[in-house]
């Protein structure tokens, strides 16, 4: 199963992310992270995009394309993947299906996280508190959360015209209440073996 899970800065795509691919035992294959990887491993994809990196400059799409389809191509990956902070336009969403396609795949369910923008605002400005992370400022977030719905939003309207479900979550609360969240939207939706956990409220792992 290929997911993708979107939803705004601050609203735990990360976390959420990690324990989703666990919990259906395929990667979470974050794209932050992956150009990271590359640029560290010196490959020569990463000798492409570490001086971009290094220059705080947006990664040309057919470079994240080349490197998602690369991943996914990757033997673990062949049961599926979570997509985390990809595709972002939708542009790259419809290269994605391109490419999923000529492997006789496709985006079986886009997980959304909804948070409002208050809880959003205090999220990131305790993430700036402790991480001291010098793009968690108010400036840089409404730049963020405005980039986010004018770009990133329009996405999700693009998988429901190609009728991929959307599953809309309630991305408030403690972590583990949004888990059982996502694991009672996707048993609802025929996407993951009624177990038990997604019963739990607040104790799902």
């Amino acid at each position: 199963m290929i997911c993708v899970i979107v939803g705004p800065p601050g609203g735990g795509k990360g976390t959420q992310a990690e324990r989703i691919a666990a919990d259906l035992r395929v990667p979470h294959v974050s794209t932050g992270e992956l150009l990271r990887a590359e640029a560290a491993a010196g490959t020569p994809l990463g000798r492409e995009v570490g001086p971009l990196l290094a220059a705080g400059e947006l990664v040309p799409d057919e470079l994240v394309e080349r490197l998602v389809e690369q991943r996914l191509a990757a033997p673990d990956a062949a049961p599926g993947a979570i997509l985390d902070g990809y595709p972002r336009t939708t542009p790259q969403a419809r290269a994605l299906d391109r490419r999923l396609a000529a492997t006789g795949r496709r985006v079986n369910v886009v997980l959304l996280l909804e948070v409002d923008e208050g809880t959003l605002l205090r999220r990131l400005l305790d993430r700036a508190a402790t991480e001291h992370r010098a793009d968690d400022n108010p400036a840089s977030i409404a730049e963020r959360l405005a980039e986010y719905r004018q770009v990133t939003e329009p996405v999700i309207d693009h998988y429901r015209a190609e009728r991929v479900p959307v599953l809309a979550v309630d991305g408030k609360g403690p972590v583990d209440t949004v888990h059982a969240r996502i694991l009672r939207a996707l048993t609802g939706a025929g996407l993951l073996p009624l177990t038990g956990r997604e019963s739990k409220g607040g104790s799902a792992r």
